[in-house]
């Protein structure tokens, strides 16, 4: 067992037990993660609690079952999902998915290492929680070590959303002034998990693919 002061977590093995202080400092919260930092995963999920990462993931995997009747659990700690593409080449390739919980937002900093690119997503239907949303956004966007990485910005349930939602959501983000004055501004994308918009162009946006088009 091995504590790291730095990172306020306690190594198991290839497991880990974080402890952050929660907000407002009136204590702390524990997640249990078994996948381990240090495992290099090229693409990050990341966004508030309940924005859509893990039911995007699964539908991303062309899992079933994902529609009115779904109920996804929160994340705590971390998932890992494999995605199944074909190359321009004409072979079959996984691309791995690492997604972290919204509440770990504080530990998100240990999965930064090796990261090329961010899947951010927002819930466009919860305009209560795009401020907080962006913050974290911002502070992802000034990070170093993510300076060449390629950053999508998702806007998810987009079935759930009036359009005016949606266009409040970017004006909060600021998304307009970020594609003028950041080198690495996110690419924009909608998408909805149940309805499956936007699902293969996130997937061709991930693994570098073009789309297909069937007309």
């Amino acid at each position: 067992m091995e504590y790291d002061q730095k990172a306020s977590s306690v190594r198991l093995g290839s497991a880990a037990l974080y402890v952050a202080t929660s907000l407002g400092g009136r204590g702390v919260m524990l997640y249990f993660a078994m996948d381990d930092p240090e495992k290099k995963i090229p693409v990050l999920c990341l966004g508030p609690k309940g924005s859509g990462k893990t039911t995007l993931l699964k539908k991303l995997q062309k899992a079933e079952g994902i529609d009115n009747t779904y109920s996804p659990v929160p994340t705590i700690g971390t998932n890992i999902y494999d995605v199944y593409y074909t190359n321009k080449h004409g072979k079959k390739q996984m691309l791995s998915i690492r997604e972290v919980g919204g509440e770990m937002a504080p530990l998100w900093h240990n999965y930064l290492d090796g990261v090329e690119k961010v899947i951010y997503v927002i819930d466009t239907s919860n305009l209560c929680q795009i401020s907080a949303a962006a913050v974290l956004l911002y502070t992802l966007l000034a990070e170093p070590r993510l300076k060449n990485a390629k950053f999508i910005l998702v806007l998810s349930k987009m079935d759930a959303s009036y359009r005016q939602m949606r266009n409040e959501a970017l004006l909060m983000l600021q998304h307009a002034r970020l594609s003028v004055e950041l080198s690495n501004a996110p690419t924009l994308l909608e998408a909805s998990p149940l309805t499956g918009e936007g699902i293969q162009q996130l997937k061709a946006s991930i693994c570098d693919i073009k789309i297909v088009s069937t007309f």
